[in-house]
């Protein structure tokens, strides 16, 4: 990804609207740019200041940065735990087939 995607992409990161394989990417480039990762950075602390102002916070004291670094995290485990998922589904499946022509082969 380069860093003109990255930086199209930062308001669907936020909005957390992005497919898979996107967020996928742009977590890597972000991670490895430090342009675009101070740019999510802006415009994340950005969103959640308000959010929390909406909420009634009126003093929230966090550590933006790792506010950030954990929903990365997050959002990274997400990724894993999502294709770990379709992984098993397809194994499952194929597993499936496979008895099932094991049985009409033996009937």
């Amino acid at each position: 990804m380069d860093c003109k995607r990255a930086e199209n992409l930062v308001s669907a990161y936020i909005n957390k609207d992005m497919s898979l394989n996107e967020l996928k990417e742009f977590i890597a480039h972000v991670k490895k740019c430090s342009s675009c990762y101070d740019e999510l950075q802006t415009y994340y602390t950005v969103y959640f200041a308000m959010e929390h102002l909406e909420n009634g916070e009126s003093n929230p004291s966090y550590n933006m940065n790792n506010v950030l670094l954990e929903d990365l995290k997050h959002r990274e485990r997400y990724v894993r735990r999502v294709k770990i998922q379709r992984m098993v589904l397809a194994v499952s499946f194929a597993l499936l087939v496979l008895l099932s022509l094991f049985a009409l082969w033996y009937m």
